[in-house]
């Protein structure tokens, strides 16, 4: 299994690094936001705000920042990277092989989450060389707390692999979870400016805890006993996603074999 995993993420990253102004052109939009979100932090403290959620503004967005790398990421990976391996024809040789069904569909969007973190890594090293403090930042409650927060949302890229497999299309709803993550979870202003109603609709979101509990580990210097509440948030909203999408992954796989249409458009 080892193995394969291997050979799926170097696939990728041969694939990837194939077009090299693309590959290059990730890493420079990342130094590019990070300028974006310190001329931001310029302007606030300009306005008189220098303080958000025990931080600068600054550190606040790069954490925001990184949270949507893998929000994204685990939103769109399984089923973009899917639907474009269908596209090119290269899922049914490999579906021919010893490879387990589950990982042929799945396995090759794993360089993505690789990079993904290496993307968020670079980014809060570039902030932190324009000045972002970390120094108070407690990293192992932010690598269990970005786990946790990431096999969350990995169940909702598992959903959309599913709706991807038998409609052979991207699934429109990842679009509108992700829209309404933005929006709702904190990923640029706090929750706490949005009105009682719309506040209500952030706490029903695993984002929501998932980007509290990073910045409050990475400003704040959270322990995992602080983080208690965001980490079991977190783990019931997987309680209830993680076998939802087991299933709608069964189910599709179902369907593959019984109409064989895994090319079909």
């Amino acid at each position: 299994m080892l193995a394969r995993l291997s050979a799926f993420t170097l696939h990728s990253f041969r694939l990837s690094w194939s077009y090299k102004l693309n590959f290059a052109s990730r890493y420079m939009a990342t130094v590019v936001s990070a300028l974006l979100f310190y001329f931001l932090d310029q302007m606030f403290r300009r306005a008189g705000v220098n303080v958000i959620e025990g931080g600068t503004y600054f550190a606040f967005l790069l954490v925001g920042a990184a949270f949507s790398k893998y929000l994204e990421i685990g939103l769109r990976a399984f089923a973009e990277n899917l639907r474009e391996e269908m596209l090119v024809g290269t899922i049914e040789p490999l579906l021919a092989t010893a490879t387990p069904m589950r990982l042929a569909l799945l396995g090759p969007s794993l360089w993505m989450l690789v990079e993904g973190t290496l993307l968020v890594i670079f980014q809060l090293v570039i902030g932190a060389l324009f000045g972002a403090d970390f120094s108070r930042a407690n990293w192992g409650s932010a690598v269990v707390i970005v786990v946790v927060g990431i096999v969350s949302v990995l169940c909702w890229g598992v959903l959309s692999a599913a709706f991807t497999i038998v409609f052979k299309r991207s699934d429109p709803i990842n679009w509108l979870v992700g829209a309404i993550a933005y929006v709702f979870s904190g990923v640029f202003f706090p929750v706490s400016i949005l009105p009682p109603a719309l506040q209500a609709i952030s706490s029903l979101l695993p984002f929501t805890y998932a980007l509290h509990g990073l910045r409050s580990a990475l400003m704040s210097g959270a322990t995992l006993a602080e983080l208690l509440p965001d980490l079991l948030a977190l783990v019931i909203f997987t309680a209830i996603l993680l076998p939802l999408a087991l299933w709608s992954l069964r189910a599709s796989i179902r369907y593959l074999k019984r109409t064989g249409e895994l090319a079909h458009y």
